[in-house]
């Protein structure tokens, strides 16, 4: 049976096999489901399918056709007409058809072949292969007919062929050719391919309406067959209204009801069966009086029209349903891993009931993507699924969430030994760039889910602290076991801050507050510290809210309200204190923003606010990403007038080196050192040391943590200009000053 089928494939397409048979199959079928008028003694076609057979064989075979369909046309003419009138209609078929086709493929090349449906061919088959070759075929054989060149037409040698009896053939050719094309190709296709009638089948079921149930499809069908019936049926029965030229009206709303709930593979067949019911029982709603030729021309009008708008409307809406879905597609793959993203993990999770996720942390991408840039991350995750493909069941998915974390969705069953086996196959990865081998740590965890999820995020949010653990233990992190509890409430105490941060800002719930600082001779300014109001008006202190404000990328804004705050109270207060100077801590981010320098600007412009009264204190860490723009920031508000100070001077990411180039007027040495100088000889030798390269790059230096006399007196010996600390004053609220 195999090798038949593969023998029949290798010679199906020859001009000797399938393309000589089709013809002597197809043309008597196409003969037989055509309609026929008599008009003034004529017959001739109200629904011409012939022309569609031969239009769409050689669409498909191109020049293979062409043996099958001369001697066809030959053996249904020639026993009838005899050899001139079978001649003429073989050159007049091929002429026609061949200039069409010949257009057509001009235009499309060969993707003129695809199935039809397709918008962007659609008008390229409506010109040349609908009305280019009817007009063609028809101009032929009327001027054959007028010529006398076939034998059974004598009467009509030089006639005028401009009558109504030419308008109905005409548009029945183009009835025959819109609605018969589609039809036959699927035909012959099938044919050729049985199993491209199961790829449109299910063609159908994609472009069918999602909403679409059996109720409504049960009515919409009723309906259409019930006013078919009505049409068709024998001029006798009691509804004679239903036997009118004016009921096709009635057809059309139907079909374009149709036309948007089933979209064109659907609704073609359907029209098609409907038109050959229609046009083969024409005389029971075509009334035979003296306006016969004006109903039939109607009517075909009414057909081609139909057919057109039909056509047309259903491909727009397939379309329009294919982008449609090629977008939720698109919605659902992450478009640079090209893996499936978190919705798709979401719309998964919906479909089964219980499932075990699996988070895979590598936190070492950030530090490698530094180095070998972004495309690198990318290629590391999409190997790493590639690499762990095999040992996923062909329903379990890998999926791209944010950050430098992948998860895979597994079966439940044995979660525990699943997940192992994973995680140990994920260790094994090396990816490899420029011949050096890279293996990022990877981290794991795990927990077994229900459905429905409502805390899929914050579910997330929790295997990526838990399998933070498992790069130390080496081990996946399972997420019910008791000693995960702590991580979990860590993470949503995480969610539960970040709220109240942003509640804050939509509702001005800090608080500012500010702490003196001092220099020898009695030149004071104050440093503003910021506080939070809790959800039962407690204060927050700093430490605990603005290391998650800069997690989640929140920071800038609390800049900004501070800032803004800040200079509105200046504002307000300059008849009482009209010298008052202000430091403001700015954040990583903020200092890295391109436009924070002309916010601040901006600010002080608005609240007529002097550059020197601003002090602008910058922590020196490993979150300035873009040292460049930091610097130019900095640059430009020393430009306006600002001082700049650097905090926590000695603590910070590679301070001494970035002092070399960071812009800055003031140098604030940490706490740290200063608290314990008078005991720790180290300590005090490092403060010294600080002083000095402070005085060399002719800065101000403040001290910090200063809470006992003995501690300000070394430092004034030392040459420290400014301290600040519980001695001098304790921090208060900014009105309080």
């Amino acid at each position: 049976m195999m090798q038949l089928s593969t023998a029949y494939n290798r010679v199906k397409d020859r001009w000797w096999a399938l393309p000589l048979v089709l013809p002597f199959l197809l043309y008597p079928i196409t003969q037989y489901l055509s309609a026929y008028v008599t008009i003034d003694g004529f017959e001739i076609p109200f629904l011409y399918l012939n022309m569609a057979l031969i239009t769409i064989l050689t669409m498909i075979y191109g020049f293979k056709a062409l043996p099958g369909i001369l001697l066809c046309l030959f053996y249904r003419i020639y026993p009838d007409r005899g050899l001139e009138p079978a001649l003429m209609a073989m050159l007049h078929y091929f002429t026609s058809v061949a200039i069409s086709c010949a257009g057509y493929y001009y235009f499309t090349g060969m993707r003129g072949r695809t199935s039809f449906g397709r918008y962007n061919l659609t008008w390229q088959r409506i010109f040349w292969l609908v009305f280019i070759n009817a007009t063609l075929f028809l101009n032929y054989f009327h001027a054959e007919l007028y010529l006398g060149l076939f034998g059974i037409h004598e009467t009509m040698m030089y006639i005028s062929p401009l009558t109504a009896r030419t308008l109905i053939n005409y548009q029945g050719m183009l009835v025959g050719n819109m609605v018969g094309l589609p039809m036959l190709y699927l035909v012959i296709r099938s044919i050729r391919n049985p199993l491209y009638l199961v790829k449109y089948f299910k063609k159908i079921r994609h472009q069918v309406a999602d909403d679409l149930r059996l109720p409504e499809l049960v009515c919409l069908f009723g309906s259409l067959s019930l006013l078919t019936i009505l049409m068709i049926t024998p001029l006798n029965h009691s509804l004679p209204l239903m036997n009118s030229i004016y009921t096709l009206t009635l057809l059309l709303p139907l079909m374009i009801w149709g036309t948007l709930r089933l979209g064109h593979a659907a609704i073609s067949i359907v029209w098609w069966v409907v038109l050959i019911v229609l046009c083969d029982h024409i005389q029971s709603f075509i009334p035979h009086d003296a306006n016969y030729k004006l109903h039939l021309a109607v009517a075909t009008s009414s057909f081609s029209a139909f057919s057109i708008t039909l056509t047309l409307l259903a491909i727009n809406i397939s379309r329009q349903r294919a982008l449609n879905l090629k977008t939720q597609r698109l919605m659902h793959i992450d478009p640079l891993v090209h893996l499936p993203n978190l919705l798709a993990l979401e719309a998964d999770l919906k479909k089964n009931t219980v499932s075990a996720l699996c988070q895979l942390y590598m936190p070492d991408l950030e530090l490698l993507g530094r180095h070998y840039g972004l495309l690198m991350q990318v290629q590391y995750k999409q190997q790493l699924a590639l690499y762990l493909a095999p040992v996923l069941d062909r329903d379990e998915l890998i999926y791209m969430s944010s950050g430098h974390d992948l998860i895979v969705r597994t079966s439940p069953l044995h979660a525990e030994i699943r997940i192992a086996e994973i995680y140990s196959k994920a260790k094994e990865f090396r990816f490899i760039r420029d011949g050096v081998k890279l293996y990022p740590q990877i981290g794991c965890s795990y927990c077994i889910i229900n459905y429905p999820v409502g805390h899929l995020y914050l579910l997330i949010g929790e295997l990526r602290t838990l399998a933070e653990i498992s790069l130390t233990t080496h081990l996946p992190v399972d997420l019910r076991k008791p000693s995960s509890r702590k991580v979990q409430n860590q993470v949503k105490a995480k969610v539960d801050m970040m709220n109240q941060l942003q509640r804050a800002l939509e509702l001005d719930r800090f608080v500012l507050m500010v702490q003196p600082i001092e220099s020898k001779d009695g030149d004071r300014y104050h440093e503003v510290l910021l506080r939070m109001r809790g959800s039962n008006d407690e204060l927050i202190l700093p430490d605990t809210f603005l290391p998650l404000a800069n997690e989640f990328g929140m920071s800038s804004s609390i800049d900004l309200w501070v800032l803004h705050k800040t200079m509105e109270y200046m504002d307000e207060t300059r008849h009482l204190r009209p010298n008052q100077r202000y430091a403001i801590n700015l954040a990583p981010a903020s200092i890295c923003r391109t436009d924070m320098a002309n916010h601040i600007e901006k600010l002080m412009i608005k609240y007529s606010i002097s550059p020197a009264q601003l002090v602008l204190e910058v922590t020196e860490t490993d979150e300035l990403t873009n040292n460049i723009q930091a610097e130019k920031t900095l640059k430009t508000l020393q430009h306006l007038g600002c001082k700049i100070a650097i905090d926590d001077f000695g603590t910070g990411y590679a301070s001494y080196a970035r002092l070399k180039t960071m812009p800055a007027d003031i140098l604030k040495i940490d706490g740290s050192f200063i608290h314990s100088m008078n005991a720790s000889e180290i300590d005090c030798k490092i403060v010294q040391s600080i002083c000095e390269l402070a005085r060399m790059k002719n800065m101000a230096v403040v001290a910090e943590f200063v809470e006992t006399e003995e501690i300000r007196h070394t430092l004034y010996r030392m040459g420290i200009d400014y301290v600040q600390g519980y001695l001098i004053g304790k921090p208060v609220p900014i009105d309080c000053v």
